[in-house]
């Protein structure tokens, strides 16, 4: 008997468009939260200043990638780095 074996399990299937699933919810994300802030800041230079990071922030863990790691990977190492203690104090097991 002949099967059919599946390759490139490793690429995503692009869902919509040439985007995936997870960078079209990342980049749907970062819109909704632009709409929110668009409509909670009266000031339009202040919603401008709000809004750009979150729209970097959105476009980075869409498309951006370090070493062949996806952003969102580097950015919660990131964040875990800045939450941890940086020291480690070593008890022995009992």
């Amino acid at each position: 008997m002949q099967f059919n074996v599946p390759q490139f399990l490793d690429i995503e299937d692009k869902i919509i468009g040439p985007l995936t699933l997870k960078q079209f919810g990342y980049l749907l994300a970062g819109g909704f939260v632009g709409f929110i802030l668009y409509e909670l800041i009266p000031n339009f230079s202040l919603f401008l200043l709000f809004c750009l990071p979150v729209a970097l922030l959105a476009i980075a863990l869409a498309f951006v990638k370090i070493n062949g790691r996806p952003f969102i990977h580097i950015f919660t190492a990131f964040v875990n780095y800045l939450i941890k203690p940086k020291l480690y104090i070593w008890r022995k097991k009992q």
